[in-house]
């Protein structure tokens, strides 16, 4: 039981700072030129497209998630995956985070003098 909590713990923590970064990108989106992000963007598309490829592969703890939680409920499962099912959606949820603050970095002003 307190393995579970942990995940809740940890699942309030990534949805409170994915919260911040969507607000965070959307005020960048909305004060800079639009050919500033795509410039800006550009210049980090290895590492964004790098870290897109991981939370493609993420996607299949997300997945796995949701198949685990629908077995459990048509009782097709013994037992109780709440522990492995927290997992696989701490993982995504972390990925997802990683990914959403790469290009947050990216957007954000570079260093004076950089562009």
């Amino acid at each position: 039981m307190a393995d579970v909590l942990i995940f809740d713990f940890i699942d309030l923590i990534v949805r409170l700072l994915l919260v911040v970064l969507f607000v965070q990108i959307s005020n960048l989106l909305r004060v800079t030129d639009a050919d500033v992000i795509r410039s800006r963007l550009f210049l980090q598309f290895e590492r964004i497209k790098r870290f897109f490829n991981l939370l493609t592969i993420g996607g299949v703890f997300f997945l796995a998630a949701a198949l685990l939680h629908m077995a459990e409920l048509l009782h097709l499962i013994d037992g109780n995956l709440d522990v492995v099912e927290g997992l696989f959606i701490t993982i995504f949820q972390i990925l997802t985070l990683t990914l959403l603050y790469y290009i947050y970095d990216a957007l954000k002003s570079p260093k004076r003098g950089v562009l």
